[in-house]
């Protein structure tokens, strides 16, 4: 026998010793033992909810009382001593128990039938305090049933979306209020280390990572050895210490405050590109459905519009249930005027152009091209693996769901997975993706479905009429305008 059959032959050995646990019913029983045992526990958390919610509307309030020698001070007292936590844990467990009971009746329904896990409950419900009564109710519509299948992270994107449509004027004026406290922190760290803390802008800072991701990959591919993260780290340092180093290739791009107003066109300096996915309804002022920014999240319509005016635009086009189906491959730049934006996406609708090839040929290579690739990520937006990270597609391997050679580098047969879950696949787990989700089967047969990220398009009034776009610009600037410190109101 050769050395390499009999490599072969140890190769499948060891596989099937590393995989034949999972394949026995003792094993199998164990686990639908532990999945049994969680389910109840979702359960008697919620059964805990209502006793804790008929206590609380048994104690008397006042306003003001929950500092001192009060009723619901005692209250919480109680709450803690038959808890075994402390006070401002019972606090927190009432808090949520009362919102729960009261504001939440889908979710309590699904978590006492042990549908949805006492986690992302709790996550769902911890969101939605201090909401509208309007907004709460339409998260529980749209919402509460996905919440049984999404992660934590996912579910706070999914309250925040619902928050931003309801309050998105509010939303902005808070994000510009939020801005005059950007700040730069160093964090002390064990073993000689430390952290570098930038708080500030979303935009800018999205800008200004994607900026050394960019530059760390250059790096990689010109042959050097050093990780991503250590590449960023080092780019970053030798930039700002460099003498006289300017991040002049960053602009601050209308979001910084302080910046000078440049007269000329600011995206002939060519700055580095953050995508910004805005459905058209809200870039007309037909509705204040929030954008998402990559690396970011949800931004309200108001800043997503204030934005417009800085960028190129390109297409998009989306299916009903919100799965990207193509993106144009001309960029268009409008006069970076709210007319000449406005202008520019009308033509786009007027004229939306045919199915780009990308979308359907497959390529004679195993690495897809840049213009696949970056057609991908911006479809699949994360990973769609059973861990639960949210990893941003633009880091993850573009895994080919039939493997090379066999199956081809095309956009069908790739999907944006971050390296840990393309190590599953090849170690058990099979992923079978569906219109809107991905099934994964374990090695011990269980099951995880992961949604796509995907949001459905706005529906569009069909007699709303189009607003003036420079009336329009005026309201969200005031919207997004930030405070100087000497605008702040007397004490």
């Amino acid at each position: 026998m050769s050395t390499a059959t009999w490599t072969g032959f140890r190769s499948v050995a060891v596989a099937q010793d590393l995989f034949g646990p999972f394949d026995r019913d003792d094993f199998r029983a164990d686990l639908a033992t532990l999945s049994g045992s969680v389910q109840e526990g979702w359960k008697r958390w919620a059964e805990e909810c209502m006793v804790l919610a008929r206590l609380a509307a048994q104690v008397p309030r006042s306003p003001m009382d929950t500092r001192g020698p009060t009723a619901w001070t005692s209250f919480l007292r109680e709450v803690a001593v038959a808890r075994r936590c402390s006070d401002q844990g019972a606090a927190g467990e009432v808090t949520v128990a009362v919102a729960l009971v009261a504001a939440h009746p889908r979710t309590l329904e699904l978590l006492r039938a042990g549908a949805l896990p006492q986690y992302n409950a709790r996550v769902l419900v911890e969101e939605c305090l201090g909401l509208e009564p309007a907004a709460v109710v339409a998260v529980e519509a749209e919402v509460a049933d996905r919440a049984c299948r999404l992660t934590p992270s996912r579910i706070r994107d999914a309250v925040r979306r619902v928050e931003l449509r309801f309050d998105a004027d509010a939303a902005a004026a808070r994000a510009a209020t939020a801005t005059r406290g950007r700040s730069v922190r160093l964090v002390p760290q064990p073993d000689a280390q430390a952290e570098l803390v930038l708080s500030g802008p979303a935009l800018a800072l999205a800008q200004v990572y994607a900026r050394l991701t960019q530059d760390a990959r250059a790096q990689r591919a010109a042959g050097d050895d050093r990780g991503l993260d250590a590449l960023r780290f080092d780019l970053a340092a030798d930039l700002l210490l460099a003498e006289g180093g300017r991040v002049e290739d960053v602009p601050a791009s209308g979001v910084v405050p302080g910046a000078p107003e440049m007269t000329s066109d600011r995206r002939c300096s060519r700055p580095i590109r953050a995508n910004i996915q805005v459905p058209v309804t809200t870039a007309l002022g037909l509705s204040n459905e929030p954008g998402w920014l990559d690396g970011y999240g949800w931004i309200s319509a108001p800043q997503c519009r204030e934005w417009l005016t800085l960028a190129e635009l390109r297409q998009v086009c989306v299916s009903a249930a919100g799965q990207v189906v193509d993106a144009a491959d001309r960029l268009v730049r409008p006069v970076p005027t709210p007319a000449g934006v406005r202008d520019a996406l009308l033509a786009m609708v007027e004229r939306p152009g045919e199915i780009t090839p990308k979308t359907y040929l497959a390529e004679d290579r195993h690495d897809p091209s840049d213009r696949l690739r970056e057609f991908v990520d911006l479809r699949d937006v994360v990973c769609d693996g059973p861990t639960g990270r949210r990893v941003r597609a633009e880091h993850c391997d573009h895994d080919h769901e039939q493997p090379w050679p066999d199956g081809p580098t095309a956009a069908w047969n790739l999907t944006a997975r971050s390296r840990r879950t393309h190590v599953l696949k090849h170690r058990g787990w099979s992923p079978f993706r569906t219109a809107d989700s991905t099934l994964w089967f374990s090695p011990a047969g269980q099951i995880v479905e992961v949604p796509h990220a995907q949001s459905p398009p706005p529906a569009l009034d069909q007699d709303a009429e189009l607003p003036d776009p420079d009336e329009l610009h005026a309201v969200d600037a005031e919207l997004t305008r930030v405070l100087g410190w000497d605008d702040r109101p007397p004490f």
